[in-house]
């Protein structure tokens, strides 16, 4: 996949995380497992500088990223992942022209997929099976 993080630009980067968390947070279903974040600040600045390096852009912060870990603690589920990605298809087209927001969402979908079939190893009843859904 091409590196688009410098076509986005990292205010941009900010402006959707932040747009994005505020969604969450309002969300009937997602805001559940995000009721855990005590310091939204801080969530957000690390979540954005996830976004930044995974589109292509240079790291600015040392951060250890556990995503799958802490996604199957919180145990992310296939209905989960269709809201997350639902809002945040909803997020980027509110931000940024399709062209770069259809490659954001691709990376995003990847992810959630592979946090799925993570989940279902790690033995998450409700998490995505090998062989299910792609």
């Amino acid at each position: 996949m091409k590196d688009i993080a410098q076509d986005i630009g990292r205010a941009t980067v900010d402006a959707v995380v932040a747009d994005f968390y505020t969604r969450v947070r309002a969300h009937p279903r997602l805001s559940i497992p995000f009721a855990r974040v005590a310091d939204w600040p801080r969530h957000e600045a690390h979540i954005a500088h996830f976004w930044w390096t995974s589109l292509g852009g240079e790291r600015y912060l040392d951060v250890d990223y556990r995503v799958g870990p802490k996604h199957v603690e919180v145990g992310v589920t296939d209905a989960l992942l269709d809201d997350w990605l639902a809002l945040f298809a909803a997020t980027l087209a509110d931000h940024l022209p399709d062209e770069l927001a259809a490659p954001w969402y691709e990376r995003a979908a990847r992810i959630g997929q592979s946090l799925l079939f993570l989940a279902a190893f790690a033995g998450n009843p409700h998490g995505g099976a090998p062989g299910g859904r792609a």
